[in-house]
């Protein structure tokens, strides 16, 4: 069985309203569709067993006033779920939240996973500022340690940076290329030396598109984390709580991945529409491999035990 953790869907519905509210437009994959149907077809074709679905990478709510984010972050939640439909054993929903809205969004937590949605998706930035290892984020990540659900942590590139907009197209390539990235590894970062995983200790996290580079410098992780239980080395607290998808890995990269994070720190990714083409590409790192049967079988393992499936 594989299952895919990362591919998006940007709804027309939320397309309107997001234009409405922000007075800009998210970005719509050229093979994203609202019929779930094609879809499905796609995964029949690739060989793909069950998907994980969030919204687009350029909804995120937070970039709106706080009850716009809320109410942004419910409709993207809902309408996935309606495209989702009897489709939930081949389908599961991940979370959207508002984390300007952190009671609200706890509640939202509980109605969607009521509702079948498998994970949690959260951004490094809340309209531009870190905010991850704050404590008054604790009521969000106890509830997602107590329905025992996985988060999905996706890149944002809402840079807040003036000085982007002297660059071509305002440094979009900038922010695209560099910028995700580099708040992705803020985040994870800040969420061990801000004992996020000292309150929470059964918080597992899956960062997108290979961890955003930061599984080579786990090297760099010396630094150790003074914790109830001991001194931790960062790099340690960051192979016990991460894993990576392998979306925009190269296949020859992968082994190196897997021998930085182990086989139980990597499962299958594609990034489906979100911007990286036909759904059957993403399926290249593990076909690719020497050993693309145990690939198979140890991400499907890991899933399988974080998914509850």
């Amino acid at each position: 069985m594989l299952i895919d953790w990362h591919s998006h869907h940007t709804a027309p519905e939320v397309v309107d309203a997001f234009r409405r509210k922000a007075g800009k437009d998210p970005k719509v994959d050229d093979y994203d569709a609202a019929d779930f149907e094609k879809r499905l077809a796609e995964l029949d074709e690739a060989g793909i067993d069950y998907q994980l679905v969030c919204q687009g990478a350029s909804e995120d709510a937070d970039q709106l006033d706080g009850a716009d984010a809320l109410e942004m972050a419910r409709l993207s939640n809902d309408v996935l779920a309606e495209r989702i439909g009897g489709h939930t054993d081949r389908f599961g929903g991940i979370t959207a939240l508002s984390l300007k809205n952190v009671e609200a969004s706890v509640e939202e937590i509980e109605r969607m996973t009521a509702r079948g949605f498998k994970a949690v998706l959260i951004y490094p930035r809340v309209d531009g500022e870190m905010k991850v290892d704050l404590p008054e984020l604790d009521p969000v990540f106890a509830k997602v340690s107590e329905l025992g659900l996985p988060l999905f942590l996706h890149g944002s590139g809402n840079a807040k940076d003036p000085t982007l907009q002297r660059l071509e197209d305002g440094g979009a390539g900038v922010s695209y290329a560099v910028l995700s990235d580099a708040s992705v590894n803020e985040c994870v970062m800040r969420m061990i030396a801000g004992g996020v995983f000292d309150r929470h200790p059964n918080l597992r996290v899956v960062i997108r598109s290979g961890g955003g580079g930061i599984p080579l410098l786990v090297q760099r992780m010396s630094w150790r984390h003074r914790g109830p239980d001991g001194d931790k080395r960062y790099s340690d607290l960051f192979l016990k709580h991460f894993l990576i998808d392998t979306a925009s890995v190269r296949p020859k990269a992968l082994p190196f991945l897997t021998e930085v994070m182990g086989s139980g720190g990597v499962v299958f990714g594609s990034d489906y529409c979100g911007g990286l083409g036909p759904l059957r590409r993403a399926l290249a790192v593990v076909d690719e491999q020497e050993n693309a049967a145990e690939v198979r079988s140890w991400t499907e393992r890991t899933s399988r035990e974080m998914l509850g499936l």
